[in-house]
């Protein structure tokens, strides 16, 4: 038996164009803000999981008109809501990212 053949197929990601620009200008407010490289890293890893495993996101509205939802997905700095068709095996993003607040960068004295 060969590796690999027993993987089930990738979802496939559709981006709107509006969602392309927008993640592009949250990449220049993150670099602005100094967590240009862990929005870089979350906007990889996004794309990862939902090729394989959309799942991972907590579900928000059962879709109506087709089998499907829409999700909320985190990856620290970012959150993006998305839909998952399941009988396509298709993920859609057509709402807006959010890029998350920084953390607070507090040191805790010692007692």
């Amino acid at each position: 038996m060969s590796e690999g053949t027993d993987r089930p197929p990738r979802y496939r990601v559709s981006v709107s164009t509006w969602v392309r620009q927008w993640l592009s200008e949250l990449a220049d407010v993150a670099r602005a803000r100094g967590d240009g490289a862990e929005f870089v890293a979350a906007l990889r890893e996004f794309d990862r999981r939902l090729q394989i495993y959309p799942q991972f996101g907590d579900p928000l509205v059962d879709l109506s008109q087709e089998e499907g939802q829409i999700r909320l997905g985190i990856v620290p700095p970012l959150a993006m809501r998305y839909g998952v068709l399941e009988d396509h095996r298709l993920v859609f993003l057509a709402a807006r990212p959010v890029l998350l607040p920084k953390p607070l960068n507090r040191e805790v004295e010692p007692t």
